[in-house]
């Protein structure tokens, strides 16, 4: 369904009952949700608060840190080895230590040198992209899986995720289950952790 559609639906739901019929709903833990007449049931989540608060996600993103960080560590210290060899020979030219043929070959190792750095970036800085690819794809399947399961536990019709600049210009706060979702979300990754 586009946005527009989506939309469409949210204002047919909200219109269909006058605000007498609106009633709050309070499921065990889950925060309040609105229930209209028609018994549907919309919660939403603070997409930020999957970043700060489930722990797998914030695992992830640390593991993720360390390897940018060492990636980065890595081309560092090769730069600086290449620039650290042409300072030394270009020192040694200018004191004309190097024959002719020495100088050749000064200049095919720092073009060695320079085009290793070249390809350890794109090799590795592709290996850390697919990494990163890859640790997305897990933590929005389960964000998927378990969203769909809170659901269902909670008898939620539909739940979004929810962050500034999208096209839904407000929601009822009353709606948010962020932070019971989080809980939920760092139990179950804890249950399945526990059975491995």
């Amino acid at each position: 369904m586009n946005k527009i559609g989506f939309i469409a639906l949210l204002a047919l739901i909200t219109s269909c009952g006058n605000s007498n019929e609106k009633q709050k709903v309070i499921e065990k833990q889950v925060n309040l949700v609105s229930k209209d007449s028609t018994d549907f049931i919309i919660a939403f989540y603070y997409n930020d608060s999957i970043k700060t608060g489930f722990e797998y996600y914030r695992k992830a993103e640390a593991s993720l840190t360390k390897k940018q960080a060492s990636f980065q560590n890595q081309i560092q210290s090769k730069t600086q080895k290449y620039q650290n060899y042409v300072t030394k020979k270009q020192k040694d030219i200018q004191a004309g230590l190097l024959s002719e043929n020495e100088m050749m070959k000064v200049q095919q190792k720092a073009g060695e040198m320079e085009q290793e750095i070249v390809q350890y970036q794109q090799r590795e800085g592709a290996k850390l992209e697919g990494d990163m690819l890859k640790k997305l794809e897990e933590i929005n399947k389960k964000l998927e899986a378990f969203g769909k399961m809170f659901s269902e536990k909670y008898g939620i019709d539909i739940l979004m995720a929810y962050s500034s600049g999208q096209q839904i210009n407000y929601i009822n706060p009353n709606m948010n289950v962020s932070g019971s979702f989080i809980e939920f979300l760092n139990s179950e990754q804890k249950k399945l952790e526990e059975g491995l």
